[in-house]
């Protein structure tokens, strides 16, 4: 009997072992998975229609759903807009201090309630750093509009603009019909534009909104300065002060805030649901992810949602993936070949294993699942060296780990609460077969003993 058991017993722990492998690589499939494996109550109707993560410093894509498939981005076209005033600024065309000054169309369309907004009050005289935060923070639709009739009054001309710069940016799915990402109808005759169709939405991907974003804040970093904030008071001293509420959840304070996260920016469309552009910066790690139409624009859990997919897929990269410098910038040696490379070279790979590259030619070829946001390979362009040439150092690995004791227990428990349900019932029939065998053998310790005493 106790043998028969035991053999139960281990055939549940490679029943166990089995069945491990298999969940996890199911684990991994899906975004709306690794939500739910993160604790987090979501649904399949939650599923994004496109999704992305990147390395923010070289365009390395970590994860990716349908990251082509076109959607509407709602009102993360404003960061268009915004991209192009602070690119104004840079060039000294307008300054941050400069004054905008409502019309009584402004504040008409501030009183939209059909669309995000901050109040505008016409003849008021609104700073353009003002009209920023109120853009990025709230989504406010009127204050958009004002920074783009700032860079050209005629509407058409500006649609046409940021269409050339989606175009300069490599934004090849991407087209514009409006400059706020509220469809133009909307507006009931407050903002028109005649070259495009009112009743169309703005139509972009994942994949193009991450090389919108990486070139913005590349050459703007500063917008994070606004847009980590949970609150801000714009025209402070002034009768219009108001302090306006970012509708970005996982910015630090918010209800489902993601230490490291900055910005950027949320959208919500009435045709595809919810959408959302995450920031991460920490330890010297940035990352890029977003989100795109999540849920139903009807269902208002979408707007939380959102944020616990993008929370969910920044905690996935830090557990499967590890941050490791391949070459240091300088002379190398590669496949027997000294070469020079400009910058360094760094991917992330999944923990455990080390970088596969390969040189062909004058051209790097490093092996990531996904390649680039600009190339379907990540490759980097290297130069002969002498061979005499003294070699760089070489570092072996930088892991991107969490260091407070809280975040270790939170990893701990996550990774517990990621483990399959199958597995545990595994795990739980191993345990009471263990305990069975244990009073058997209990009951039979006695039942000899007590044999032994009769016959004494």
């Amino acid at each position: 009997m106790v043998k028969k058991l035991f053999k139960i017993a281990m055939s549940c722990v490679v029943l166990t072992g089995m069945l491990a492998p298999i969940a996890t690589v199911f684990a991994q499939e899906s975004s709306i998975t690794i939500t739910k494996n993160e604790g987090n109550s979501v649904s399949e109707a939650d599923t994004p229609k496109g999704d992305i993560v990147v390395n923010f410093s070289n365009g390395e894509i970590l994860f990716q759903e349908n990251p082509d498939r076109v959607v509407d981005p709602a009102s993360l076209s404003k960061l268009m807009t915004i991209f192009m005033v602070y690119d104004a600024i840079k060039s000294g065309k307008i300054k941050l201090e400069d004054k905008v000054v409502a019309s009584n169309n402004d504040q008409a369309i501030s009183n939209l309630t059909n669309l995000s907004n901050s109040p505008i009050v016409a003849r008021v005289e609104y700073p353009v750093s003002e009209l920023i935060k109120m853009a990025l923070l709230p989504s406010s639709n009127a204050a958009v509009l004002m920074l783009a009739n700032l860079i050209n009054p005629n509407t058409d001309d500006y649609v046409d603009l940021i269409n050339q710069k989606a175009k300069e940016l490599g934004m090849t799915n991407t087209k514009f019909v409006g400059a706020s990402g509220a469809v133009t109808h909307d507006f009931e005759g407050l903002y028109t534009v005649q070259r495009y169709p009112s009743n169309e939405t703005n139509q972009s991907t994942a994949r193009d909104l991450a090389k919108m974003v990486v070139a913005m804040l590349k050459a703007h970093p500063e917008i994070t300065e606004i847009t980590k904030n949970k609150e801000l008071t714009v025209m402070s001293g002034t009768p219009y002060a108001k302090t306006i509420t970012n509708t970005n959840h996982s910015v630090e304070g918010d209800l489902l805030a993601y230490p490291g996260i900055v910005g950027l920016k949320t959208g919500t469309s009435e045709r595809d649901g919810f959408n959302y552009i995450g920031i991460y910066k920490q330890d010297g790690v940035e990352l890029v992810e977003v989100i795109l139409g999540v849920g139903q624009f009807a269902d208002h859990h979408g707007e939380y949602n959102r944020h616990k997919i993008g929370n969910a897929l920044l905690q996935y990269i830090f557990k499967n993936y590890e941050h490791k410098t391949v070459f240091n910038p300088g002379t190398q040696t590669i496949d027997g070949q000294k070469v020079t490379l400009e910058h360094t070279v760094d991917v992330y790979v999944e923990k455990g294993k080390e970088p596969v590259y390969a040189l062909e030619g004058n051209i790097l070829k490093v092996q990531t699942p996904y390649g680039t946001l600009y190339d379907k390979e990540f490759a980097v362009k290297v130069e002969p060296a002498a061979s005499d040439a003294v070699e760089s150092t070489y570092i072996e690995t930088t892991q991107v780990e969490e260091k407070t004791p809280k975040q270790i227990i939170e990893r701990v428990l996550h990774f517990l609460m990621r483990v399959p349900f199958i597995i545990w019932l595994g795990l739980l029939g191993v345990l009471l077969i263990v305990v069975m065998i244990l009073k058997i053998k209990k009951k039979m310790r006695r039942r000899k003993e007590r044999l032994r005493r009769r016959q004494k």
